[in-house]
């Protein structure tokens, strides 16, 4: 398929298990990427292994994303290389190892440190996206990342992490209000389980060994864990004009959960 020839595309997180994943499946498409992230090593393990594959079709640069000046310059940078970007992809986020998963125990410090990484960055991004865009006269559209947390919390989610997923749904639908009428399409993904690096599928490793993996599973109809590729099918097709008539929706990848 050839749904991103000549187009281009910013992946925030590029370098981790699903944003990697994205970023392989839209050069596989067609498009030219620009892959940020903090992990300076994880961005040159990402060229080693898809930048002769998809030769001039892939940047890279190092942002924080949670800084405003870089995510600035990382926007400006696609642009300059690319002369456009078409879509926009903030996958990066998540939570921390070893955060506590009780509200009582949440600093402020957490807090704020996973606001930052999950709301604060969509936002930065976004912005920067519109007004490049609107200065220019075009559009393109934008996937932002979710999650099963931020919609259906429950007892094993971080109460901040949840929050600020949620706050990403409300600021994807507000953003596909305000800005449809200039041709923008905004939506998220919301995924549930994902076999998304080496320190997921080491949890995963270890919840086998302690048996509660099958009873995690057992909220989820198909019974098993998504892999990255199956996340960046979907976000492809939300990025793309197969998903044309597509804004302001959270799609849930979770297996039915």
């Amino acid at each position: 398929m050839d749904r991103f020839f000549q187009k281009a595309a910013l992946v925030t997180g590029g370098s981790g298990g699903i944003g990697s994943a994205i970023v392989e499946r839209l050069l596989s498409e067609g498009a030219s990427v620009l892959a940020v992230d903090i992990n300076e090593n994880g961005l040159a393990a990402l060229q080693d292994r898809l930048g002769s594959r998809f030769e001039g079709k892939l940047r890279t640069k190092v942002c924080d994303v949670t800084k405003k000046e870089q995510v600035d310059e990382s926007v400006s940078y696609g642009w300059a290389e690319f002369g456009t970007i078409d879509a926009l992809i903030n996958v990066a986020g998540g939570s921390l190892p070893g955060c506590p998963t009780k509200l009582l125990e949440l600093t402020e410090e957490r807090w704020d440190m996973i606001m930052d990484l999950n709301a604060k960055s969509t936002l930065f991004f976004s912005q920067a996206f519109f007004r490049t865009h609107i200065e220019k006269g075009t559009h393109g559209s934008i996937v932002n990342f979710a999650s099963m947390a931020g919609l259906n919390p429950h007892a094993a989610d971080r109460p901040h992490y949840a929050a600020s997923k949620g706050a990403v749904i409300i600021l994807t639908k507000h953003m596909s209000c305000e800005f449809a009428p200039l041709g923008f399409r905004v939506n998220a993904v919301a995924p549930g389980y994902c076999m998304s690096g080496d320190r997921i599928r080491a949890l995963w490793k270890l919840r086998d060994e302690q048996g509660i993996s099958q009873k995690l599973l057992q909220d989820i109809p198909m019974r098993r864990v998504s892999e990255p590729s199956e996340v960046a099918a979907v976000v492809a097709f939300l990025a793309s004009e197969d998903a044309s008539y597509v804004t302001g929706e959270v799609i849930k990848i979770s297996g039915g959960r």
